[in-house]
Formats: C-alpha cells, sequence, structure tokens
C-alpha cells in the first residue's frame, strides 16, 4: 500500500523527531554508581578546577577520572590505604604530597618523611598542614612544627571572611580548635586554640563547609552547626538530623534566579546511611534551613557505606560511599527504545512513498 507523497514524509519527518529526541528526553535525577575498575573500598575523594577526580582506595590504589575516562595513577604507596588526597592537585597526583595510613607519600622536596596515619592534609602558601592522631604537622624552614599533641584530628579547613583567613581543625572528641593566619601564610606565630563553644561536650567534628557568605559549617556526630564568626558560639542548624553524624557536607550555588534573590543556597549533606539536601537561606542574623532536610532515594544495592565525601561534578555531585556515585539529571531510562521507533518509523515512511510515474515507451516520439 502507498500514501499520498505529504503523508509519507510526515511519517519519516515524525520518525526523524524520534530518532533525534530519544537521547535527549529528561530522565529525572537519579544516583548511579561510576564504572570504576577496581572493587576496592574507596577511601579518598578529590577533584579539581579542570575536573579531574582522583580516587584513592584502601590497596593502595589511586585512580584518575577525565573526560568519563578512568586511568590508574602508577604511584607506589607500598599498599598502605589511601586517607588524604589535594583538592588542588588532583589532575597532577605525580606531584602531590599523598596522606595514607602508614605516613605522607611525596613529601614536600627537602622536608623529612612523616611515618604515620595521615588524616588530611592542606597546601597553605608554599607550606603544608598535616593532620594526623597526634596532632597537626606544620612545614616549617626544612622541618616539621607539631602543634596539639595528643590530639587525634580528622579534618582541616581553611576560611576566609572579613578580610582575614583562618584555619579551623576538626578532632575526634575536642571539637575544633582554630588560628588566624598572618599574611595568609603558616608561620611560627600561627597559634590554635579551642573554637568549641556551642558545640556538644567531647564532639567529633567530621567535616567542614563554607556558606556563600563565608560562615562556617561544621558536621559532628550530633547534627549540624554553624558559627558567625571565628570563635563566636556555635549554633546548631536545625535540618531534622540533630541526632545523626554528618560526615559529608557540600554548599552550592543555586542556579534559580529566584533562589539567587531570596539568598537560598543548597547543602549536600552525607550521614551514616543517606544523602540529603537542604536549600539555605542566610541573613544578616545568621544561617537557616528553609526546611528539613530531604533524603535523595537510593535502590537497595545502593550505599551499604557512611558518605565520606562529597565533590560538585558537571551538573550535580560525586559522592563516595565505599565505592564512587554521581547524583544529578539523567535521560530518560527506555530513550532508547523512542529512537528505535524513530529509525522504523523512517523506514517505513520510505516504504510507502509512492513511486514516481515513468515514461511509457515511445512517448517521446509522440
Amino acid at each position: 500500500m502507498k500514501l499520498s507523497k505529504t503523508t509519507a514524509l510526515a511519517v519519516v519527518a515524525f520518525g526523524l523527531i524520534l530518532l533525534v529526541a530519544g537521547p535527549l528526553l529528561p530522565g529525572g535525577e537519579h544516583l548511579s554508581r561510576l564504572n570504576l575498575p577496581s572493587q576496592s573500598h574507596v577511601t579518598a575523594l578529590a577533584a579539581d578546577t579542570t575536573g579531574s577526580i582522583l580516587v584513592g582506595n584502601q590497596d593502595g590504589e589511586l585512580w584518575q577520572l577525565n573526560e568519563g575516562q578512568w586511568g590508574r595513577i602508577g604511584i607506589d604507596l607500598d599498599g598502605q590505604p589511601v586517607t588524604a588526597l589535594p583538592m588542588a592537585m588532583a589532575s597532577e597526583p605525580q606531584r602531590a604530597s599523598i596522606g595514607t595510613g602508614g605516613g605522607l607519600v611525596n613529601a614536600p622536596p627537602g622536608m623529612p618523611p612523616l611515618l604515620m596515619r595521615i588524616s588530611d592534609i592542606l597546601p597553605i602558601g608554599n607550606s603544608l598542614l598535616v593532620g594526623t592522631g597526634d596532632g597537626l604537622w606544620m612545614q616549617q624552614a626544612g622541618a616539621w612544627q607539631q602543634t596539639l599533641p595528643g590530639t587525634n584530628v580528622y579534618r582541616i579547613e581553611r576560611q576566609s571572611i572579613d578580610d582575614a583567613n583562618f584555619i579551623h581543625v576538626g578532632t575526634i572528641g575536642e571539637g575544633v580548635y582554630s588560628a588566624r593566619l598572618d599574611a595568609s601564610e603558616l608561620g611560627a606565630e600561627t597559634k590554635f586554640r579551642p573554637n568549641r563553644i556551642g558545640l556538644p561536650d567531647n564532639a567529633l567534628v567530621f567535616c567542614f563547609a563554607l556558606t556563600s557568605a563565608g560562615r562556617l559549617l561544621a558536621g559532628t556526630d550530633q547534627g549540624l552547626y554553624w558559627q558567625a564568626a571565628p570563635f563566636a558560639a556555635w549554633k546548631q542548624l536545625q535540618t531534622g538530623l540533630e541526632t545523626s553524624r554528618i560526615l559529608a557536607l557540600l554548599q552550592q550555588a543555586t542556579t534559580s534566579e529566584l533562589d539567587v534573590n531570596q539568598n537560598l543556597s543548597e547543602l549536600w549533606i552525607g550521614s551514616d546511611k543517606r544523602l540529603y539536601r537542604v536549600a539555605l537561606s542566610e541573613e544578616s542574623d545568621g544561617v537557616h534551613a528553609q526546611t528539613y532536610a530531604s533524603p535523595i532515594d537510593t535502590t537497595p544495592e545502593q550505599l551499604h557505606y557512611g558518605i565520606s565525601w562529597i565533590l560538585p561534578y558537571g551538573d550535580g555531585i560525586l559522592m563516595s560511599a565505599g565505592s564512587v556515585y554521581r547524583y544529578g539529571p539523567t535521560g530518560f531510562p527506555g530513550w532508547y527504545w523512542i529512537s528505535l521507533a524513530g529509525v522504523l518509523l523512517i523506514l517505513l515512511g520510505g516504504w510507502l512513498f509512492p513511486n514516481q510515474p515513468s515514461d511509457a515507451p515511445g512517448d517521446a516520439e509522440k
């Protein structure tokens, strides 16, 4: 059966629309596991401004994600678990200092080795600040200067606010210690002192984040806290997670014009079992959660471990929870069936296209 030329062209056009539209159809936001070649438990995650992602695991392997492809980094860590990666050097791991369960690998030139478990590292100017289970170690004139001996340091964060620079140290059992930096550099005069007024007694501080206005957030074993200025009293942020361990935080500016006008931003929260997000507003009186934190839906086979890191990644986020996961917009799950239907309609339209009439023999002679 042949149809009119117009009808056949309409069938072909509709098929082309389905073919092109299939991969472009939105499928909402979903959590998906990235296909990291190694099955070892992920213990550290870092990213830099180039978009490069660096992953360390408990078997002492380093993997790098560039343009969607994983590659193994050939650095010998003697099988020690990776415990700390520098964010700014994710694209150049061969030049970066790396924290492991056995010490600091690739220590700065001229510096003696640090042979103890490293919990966090933070480059500051031309120096390196290293957190361990036995306090902080500051790179000073070719030697390591220890401060806060006996303190179990877990996380280190830098804050710039009101034209001043501060370093904050989250600890296991001692809350927060903080110090003001002079001339944005570490020095012998950098003195850390307790900064825990308003925090629970013997607080475990696992993570930090900075709000859009530069205020400091701290994730603890008893919920989330914020601070108006360094050494001011901490206040609990009411998110509905006041009894939960907050293991990872990421604050992101919103792209919505309405949210920008209302001084709203988005805070991602990682706990022992779930990923959450909540809208934050900032006014002169402080930081406020607009609602209780909303849990992100996951499937039963996902998230068997606590969320240890959350990083921005494209139009979504990247996080580690035993493996590496991406959360963000995805295509429509059955888009390929739509595109296949488009191909079939194109073929059908071609078959239904009417034959062109041919000249009968001898017509040219008449």
